[in-house]
């Protein structure tokens, strides 16, 4: 990311200053409803100080999703690598990482998770090849622990793709107050991804 910064009218602006108005504002009013003037105001700027690193809303947008998620790609995979052992301690440490990558930063989850719509078409398929990257690194520790006896699930494809599904949406329901804070829940939820693949083995945390 750039550190540059940009100097108007006795201001000092940075491109994350602009991010993160932006993405304040996809949040609140959604990406249609957020107009670059309804961004300015979130960070305290002008429209033009906007253009000065962004060309158009489309491109901020871009720039939230895509951020979020090549970051969860690199905290899943470093996840399974520092998990070692086999495909039981690996899927129970994606899953941790998974839940509490989307309960750190549950704004940024909620755009990426519901704007993928109003991604113009060569963006949106830029997106999907990053969340098939996510994927197949579940389905590979998935299919491994099928194929090895270590799972029991008939079906590996499919139950990967729904404990992905699983850890993502707890992000929609999250709240900073609850009962559980974000250890307890990613072990829980580490324990539900282990029983719906039918786990023989059982992890200690």
């Amino acid at each position: 990311m750039t550190s540059r910064r940009l100097s108007t009218a006795g201001q000092s602006i940075s491109r994350e200053t602009v991010f993160q108005a932006a993405l304040h504002s996809f949040y609140v009013h959604g990406y249609d409803g957020a107009s670059m003037r309804d961004i300015a105001k979130a960070g305290g700027v002008t429209p033009a100080a906007i253009y000065h690193y962004y060309a158009s809303k489309q491109e901020l947008l871009v720039d939230v999703i895509n951020r979020f998620m090549q970051q969860s790609i690199e905290t899943t995979q470093a996840a399974i690598a520092e998990a070692g052992g086999g495909p039981a301690e690996q899927l129970f440490a994606a899953a941790r990482s998974h839940v509490l990558w989307n309960a750190s930063d549950v704004v940024s989850s909620f755009v990426v998770n519901s704007e993928i719509r109003s991604l113009e078409p060569h963006n949106r398929r830029l997106n999907i090849a990053q969340r098939d990257q996510l994927q197949r690194m579940f389905d590979e520790v998935v299919e491994r622990g099928a194929t090895e006896g270590v799972f029991t699930t008939p079906w590996p494809r499919e139950a990967s793709r729904a404990l992905v599904t699983m850890c993502t949406a707890v992000a929609g329901w999250y709240k900073v107050t609850g009962p559980l804070s974000p250890d307890e829940i990613a072990d829980r939820y580490g324990y539900l991804s282990l029983s719906l693949v039918g786990s023989r083995v059982q992890v200690d945390r």
